[in-house]
């Protein structure tokens, strides 16, 4: 095999002297760094105390003490969502005309005796793709558990492909294991998926949609998402199906809506359903439910923002990357909902906190300072931070203090000891980095069952859900932690796909800096193979990764729905970031730009 295709060593930069090293990778959490540019030095001239001094390429006769050389790219945002209106007197006329009006209106149309279990159905349906059933989760639940018990006699004669689709992806979402033989109706004698219902538009878009619940059983949902994606581009570009749906197939084949942001995709369905025969009522429902969420998100972004000013991390940590919008989009990923205000807060300055401690040891300490940085955190003890240099002790203090604070807020809420679940998960992240600088600093590749063992740790994919459980106010914190405690199947297929997305999409980037610790770089390693073999063994893995999280979703028990659902929306998380264009936090491309900006700074127009 040729070594230029294979790349297991680390490469070096005569330019910048004989020998000079790359920095190591620090595995972070939810937001990896790739910012580093092989020629540009961290400088920042200023007598301003407390400011990190500029930092020096040393020799490789010291890779453990040579400071890496990073670049940050800057802040899209600035302090602009501070100058956002969030009058108070829009704030409740939203709120009041929702509550008041609009929705009892719709839960009279939701709990109608005249209304039969699949006419329910279909307009749950309609409410999750508006953005507004979690008005009604408690309706919801009781009118789903009654129908899943008749089950059989409510889809024995159903052939209707868009509705048995649809009842399928309700079921699944809220926890039913409804069986996916209810497809094979749809297939012919040949065991393929009918020729027909290529002309049922609406019923293949469908099926596509609810062909992303797959359990790792379920074949023919594999089987449907090749047919559906396949008729679907043909159908988009047809000049039969009409403009709006035509724009609908195109936007669901990009990303499916289970791989959305709820909100986000609240707002392109709501543009949709306007152009359809619609209800008035549900469609203002949802046009009035956006722009009250989008007005919690300004109130609570510009909370968040003023405590970030205070920090002032931008001029104190000039290697850090200045991502609070785009930490606070991935937050909403989790839960979108109004009445989780304080826990989209919460969990965005201690996510936001972790990433800074990530690019303290990938972007600015040494192999040793790294280690005292990590153990100074083990004890948990700002007495232990004096020997640090400046800027790691702002980062170390900032941390405990940040944490400490949430802990002693979440107190009387009878949530204290979920903080310190998640602080014990910094410490277990902060481990991990340290055995991934050694691998770094001494070039080693190793194998890829060793990584992942690592990097399941690294990823901060259970620090987050855990973060999140904060905020299920409602939910017995003891279970929960229980649970959390078991690590449970769900979170480690989570940990083990994030690693392994960041990785595929990060591969070259990181070759490039020699950083040789990459999952797609040990794999082949391990099993002798080119990259290209190694990236498609790795995205069989994510895909079954992602059933098995599907799976545990379906046949956990005892723990509180809620709690699944903020597990099973960091889906949505990874896939705000790691999709089609790379890394989109530490790099934002133009689609998580313009999502940002619709749902912080453009309003539905009522």
């Amino acid at each position: 095999m040729e070594a230029a295709r294979m790349g297991f060593g680390a490469i070096t930069l005569p330019h910048l002297g004989n020998g000079t090293r790359l920095p190591l990778k620090t595995k972070l959490s939810c937001f990896p760094l790739h910012l580093l540019q092989n020629n540009i030095t961290l400088s920042r001239v200023s007598t301003k105390h407390n400011l990190c001094v500029k930092a020096t390429s040393e020799s490789s006769s010291d890779v453990g003490s040579s400071r890496p050389l990073p670049h940050v790219a800057p802040n899209l945002w600035g302090d602009h969502i501070l100058s956002v209106p969030t009058e108070n007197s829009e704030f409740d006329s939203l709120e009041t005309e929702i509550e008041s009006i609009i929705k009892p209106k719709v839960k009279n149309m939701l709990m109608s005796s005249h209304n039969t279990d699949k006419e329910r159905i279909l307009l749950i349906h309609l409410l999750m793709c508006l953005g507004t059933s979690h008005y009604f989760e408690k309706e919801i639940e009781e009118i789903l558990d009654q129908a899943f018990e008749k089950l059989d006699s409510l889809i024995a004669d159903e052939d209707d492909l868009e509705t048995t689709a649809i009842m399928f992806e309700v079921f699944r979402l809220y926890g039913h294991k409804i069986s996916c033989d209810v497809f094979d109706r749809f297939k012919g004698v040949d065991g393929k998926f009918k020729e027909h219902l290529v002309s049922d538009v609406r019923g293949m878009l469908q099926l596509y949609e609810a062909a992303h619940l797959a359990t790792p059983s379920d074949d023919i949902l594999d089987e449907a998402l090749s047919f559906t994606r396949y008729h679907l581009e043909s159908l988009a570009g047809q000049e039969a199906t009409a403009p709006h749906i035509s724009r609908h197939i195109l936007n669901e084949l990009y990303k499916p809506r289970f791989l959305k942001l709820e909100i986000a995709a609240a707002r392109e369905y709501i543009s949709f359903y306007e152009k359809e025969e619609h209800d008035e009522t549900l469609l203002k429902f949802g046009k009035l439910n956006f722009n009250f969420c989008k007005l919690h998100y300004v109130r609570e972004l510009k909370t968040i923002t003023k405590w970030w000013k205070d920090l002032d991390f931008a001029y104190k940590l000039p290697f850090s990357r200045d991502r609070l919008v785009e930490t606070f989009a991935g937050v909403i990923a989790m839960f979108f909902e109004p009445r989780y205000a304080l826990g989209r807060i919460v969990t965005t300055k201690a996510s936001q906190i972790v990433t800074v401690m990530d690019d303290a040891c990938d972007a600015y300490g040494t192999f040793s300072e790294v280690r005292s940085f990590i153990d100074s955190l083990q004890r948990w003890d700002l007495g232990a931070i004096d020997e640090l240099p400046s800027c790691l002790r702002i980062v170390s203090r900032s941390i405990m203090e940040t944490m400490e604070d949430i802990k002693r807020e979440m107190k009387p809420r009878g949530r204290s000891s979920s903080v310190q679940y998640s602080i014990e998960e910094i410490k277990i992240i902060g481990k991990a980095y340290v055995e991934l600088s050694k691998w770094a600093r001494s070039d080693h590749v190793p194998t890829f069952d060793d990584y992942i063992k690592v990097g399941i740790n690294s990823s901060g994919m259970r620090f987050l859900p855990m973060l999140s459980f904060i905020a299920l106010e409602d939910c017995d914190e003891n279970k929960t932690n229980e649970w959390f405690e078991s690590k449970p199947k769900m979170l480690q297929a989570f940990c083990f796909l994030f690693r392994l997305e960041n990785d595929i999409v990060t591969y070259e980037d990181e070759m490039r800096r020699g950083e040789v610790a990459n999952g797609v770089n040990c794999y082949m390693k391990q099993h002798g193979v080119t990259k290209e073999v190694a990236v498609r063994k790795i995205k069989k893995m994510i895909r079954d990764s992602y059933k098995i999280v599907m799976e545990e979703f379906l046949t956990t028990e005892g723990v509180p729905r809620p709690v699944l659902v903020r597990c099973l929306n960091m889906i949505r998380l990874i896939k705000l970031f790691y999709y089609k264009e790379g890394d989109g936090y530490t790099n934002p491309h133009r689609e998580l730009k313009d999502l940002i900006t619709s749902l912080f700074f453009d309003p539905l127009p009522l």
